[in-house]
C-alpha cells in the first residue's frame, strides 16, 4: 500500500511540559509513514503556558497549526473540534497531548488498516491507578450491554479513521463519550473495527481530569441520550 495522506490532531490542556515532545514525536513519525500530513493542536483554554508552547511549535514546524478554544470545552469538546478539523486527507488520527502514548506506534495501526476499516487501539499496560482501570472496565461492560460494542478499550486515545467514515457520521457528544459515540455509529454503518495493542506511559507533567465526577456524569448523560435515540 502506498503511503497515505494523514490529518492528525491532539487536544492540549495544562500540557506545557508535555506538548512539545508529543508534537515532535508525531511530526517525525508522519514524515516517515505518510506521503503528506497536517498536525492540528486543539489548545483548550489552558491556564498555564500551553498556548504559548503550541504557538511556538506552529512557528517552528510548517505542517503544525493551532486552534485556540476561547474557553475550556473539556476533553470531549476538544476532540470534537479536532475531528471537525481533521477531514482533509485520507486518514484522520489522533492522540492526547500529554505524552502518555508513543506515537511511533501509529505504525501498528497503519499496518492493521486495509484502506477502509477503523483501527482502535487498546492499552496493553495501562499507567493509571486502580480506580481509573476499574472505571474503564465498568464503562466497557455498559457499552457492551447497551450498544453491543465489543471493544477492549474504547477510550484509548489512539485511533485511525478513514476520511469516508468521518464524513458519514455526525458527532454530537461534547463529553468523553465521543469515542464510543463514533465507534457505535460507524459499527452500525457496517464499518469493521480492528484492534491493536499499544503501550501507555505515565504522565510526566500536569494532572488528568478524566475521573472527575462532572466528567463521569456528562459521559453517562451522553451515553443515555444515544441509547434512547436522542442524538442519532
Amino acid at each position: 500500500m502506498d503511503k497515505p495522506t494523514v490529518s492528525f490532531f491532539c487536544p492540549a490542556y495544562n500540557d506545557e511540559g508535555n506538548i512539545r515532545g508529543t508534537v515532535e514525536n508525531v511530526v517525525s513519525t508522519l514524515e516517515k509513514y505518510s506521503s503528506y500530513y497536517d498536525v492540528t493542536i486543539v489548545e483548550d483554554g489552558s491556564p498555564d503556558n500551553t498556548a504559548e508552547v503550541c504557538d511556538a511549535l506552529s512557528e517552528e514546524y510548517p505542517h503544525v497549526s493551532v486552534i485556540h478554544n476561547s474557553g475550556n470545552l473539556g476533553y470531549g469538546g476538544a476532540l470534537k473540534v479536532g475531528f471537525n478539523a481533521a477531514k482533509k486527507y485520507e486518514i484522520a488520527t489522533y492522540t492526547d497531548g500529554d505524552g502518555q502514548y508513543d506515537f511511533r506506534e501509529f505504525k501498528l495501526l497503519l499496518d492493521a488498516w486495509d484502506g477502509e476499516c477503523v483501527v482502535s487501539a487498546y492499552r496493553v499496560n495501562r499507567a493509571d491507578n486502580a480506580a481509573r482501570v476499574l472505571q474503564t472496565r465498568v464503562y466497557g461492560v455498559l457499552l457492551r450491554v447497551l450498544f453491543n460494542l465489543k471493544l477492549k478499550d474504547v477510550n484509548c486515545s489512539m485511533k485511525l479513521f478513514p476520511k469516508a467514515a468521518l464524513d458519514g457520521i455526525e458527532i454530537h457528544s461534547d463529553s468523553a463519550f465521543i469515542d464510543a459515540e463514533m465507534l457505535i455509529k460507524l459499527s452500525r454503518l457496517g464499518y469493521r473495527i480492528k484492534q491493536v495493542g499499544v503501550h501507555h506511559l505515565p504522565r510526566l507533567h500536569g494532572a488528568a481530569s478524566g475521573a472527575k465526577p462532572a466528567v463521569v456524569l456528562t459521559t453517562i448523560k451522553d451515553m443515555l441520550r444515544l441509547f434512547f435515540g436522542k442524538n442519532l
